[in-house]
């Protein structure tokens, strides 16, 4: 995540170099003039945006570009690297309610096998809800 600074309020939006950056989380500070006297600038967030801005690219960026700016949550980075894995390992089950159904009806057989496919199933669901933000 980018973070800007200006000596006048920024605006929300600004074009440059093809894209659009979009700037959020804006705040006063306070720094030191070059001759050391105090002044008041504006500090902020800032992401890019290629083509047409939409609300859901806003989102997005803003969203990448806190994940990628946490550097701290290791143990996170691998939980997401799972929860995606598992995803990838249900879609190559089935593309259509048909073929799940005979992925199931095929492989989903005993007790054993239905507690390995409910396995896979609530890794897919609980990463999806996490990437929606709606899990804790």
């Amino acid at each position: 995540m980018a973070i800007g600074q200006s000596d006048t309020y920024p605006t929300t939006t600004a074009q440059s170099r093809g894209k659009t950056f979009y700037r959020y989380n804006i705040r006063e500070i306070t720094v030191d003039d070059p001759n050391g006297e105090p002044r008041t600038a504006y500090e902020y967030n800032e992401v890019a945006i290629a083509g047409a801005v939409t609300k859901a690219k806003v989102l997005e960026a803003i969203r990448i570009a806190e994940l990628e700016d946490d550097g701290s949550d290791v143990e996170g980075a691998e939980t997401q690297y799972n929860d995606a894995k598992s995803a990838i390992d249900l879609s190559a089950i089935a593309g259509t309610y048909a073929q799940l159904d005979l992925y199931i009806d095929t492989n989903v057989t005993d007790l054993a096998s239905a507690k390995a496919f409910l396995k896979k199933l609530s890794k897919v669901v609980l990463a999806m809800l996490k990437r929606q933000g709606w899990s804790a």
